[in-house]
């Protein structure tokens, strides 16, 4: 009798967890959707890039930045074809990953995964260190 109440209070536990589960997992994908959802609406500017603290952010000047959810980014500036790169975002890691292989000179150096370390609706501030330079970029919806 003992050795069935066991039993009986295991399978209970599992019909109780779940549903929490799933529930939790809907949460995170509602969430997920939402932030690509910003990120995919609407056209981006970087407002600051620097290298190990020197402002380079006049090199990306008249650069408007679409994200699209096939993965894909675009950068956009008056006069010139767009540059395609690829994005891939990491929840869990609060990172953004980046490549611009054929892109003109100043989109090449936004190739890199990007640690996110504040975002706004309308914001967001990353960084990186790469060869022991440190990477500054924050981009602005427009």
């Amino acid at each position: 009798m003992l050795r069935w109440r066991k039993y009986l209070s295991v399978a209970l536990l599992g019909v109780l967890l779940v549903p929490s589960w799933n529930c939790k997992k809907a949460i995170e994908n509602a969430q997920e959707d939402f932030v690509v959802s910003l990120i995919t609406n609407n056209l981006w500017v970087i407002t600051l890039y620097s290298e190990n603290g020197t402002d380079q952010t006049a090199l990306f000047n008249g650069y408007d930045f679409k994200f699209n959810k096939d993965l894909t980014v675009y950068g956009r500036i008056a006069g010139q074809p767009d540059a395609a790169g690829t994005w891939k975002g990491d929840a869990a890691a609060m990172t953004i990953t980046s490549a611009f292989p054929n892109g003109p000179a100043p989109l090449s150096k936004l190739t890199g995964v990007w640690n996110i370390t504040r975002t706004t609706l309308t914001s967001v501030k990353s960084t990186r260190t790469e060869n022991g330079v440190v990477y500054n970029l924050d981009l602005q919806k427009k």
